[in-house]
């Protein structure tokens, strides 16, 4: 049951495979959606994969996709994701980017949650060029954080 004031979106998607399952929001007010894999495979150690899920999404304009690891596949054996960003255009298959940075070969069956999607708003940047910024604390970078303004 959704709470009063959450707000949800609706995403359209299709299925590119038999073996694609839909996204799954597992509990009340999560955040994200699991994304399934819809081929099984092996990541050996230091390797890097891209897992099909066997969909394609029409997110709304004004929303991204955004592609996250799964808690528990990077505490246990070190799975990341890279490369998460879904623009609101693109129609193509969702792949998840795995990175091993475990010790073993990390293996996945089809129907196994390898990621998770989150929609969020998305703003289209419009850059002006301009000979001076507004000055902040933060004007250093690189661990410049907590340092003493000079």
């Amino acid at each position: 049951m959704i709470e009063p004031g959450v707000r949800t979106v609706q995403v359209p998607l299709r299925r590119l495979s038999d073996h694609a399952r839909i996204p799954a929001v597992m509990q009340d007010g999560d955040a994200a959606a699991d994304l399934c894999a819809a081929e099984a495979g092996e990541i050996p150690p230091g390797g890097r994969a891209v897992v099909p899920t066997g969909l394609a999404l029409a997110l709304p304009l004004g929303t991204r996709g955004r592609i996250m690891p799964r808690s528990g596949l990077a505490l246990k054996f070190g799975i990341d994701v890279g490369a998460g960003l879904i623009d609101s255009g693109y129609r193509g298959e969702i792949g998840v980017l795995l990175f091993n940075h475990g010790d073993e070969a990390f293996r996945f069956a089809v129907g196994d949650r390898i990621a998770q999607l989150a929609i969020e708003p998305s703003w289209t940047p419009a850059f002006t060029e301009t000979a001076v910024l507004d000055s902040t604390r933060r004007s250093e970078g690189w661990g410049s954080t907590g340092k003493e303004a000079p």
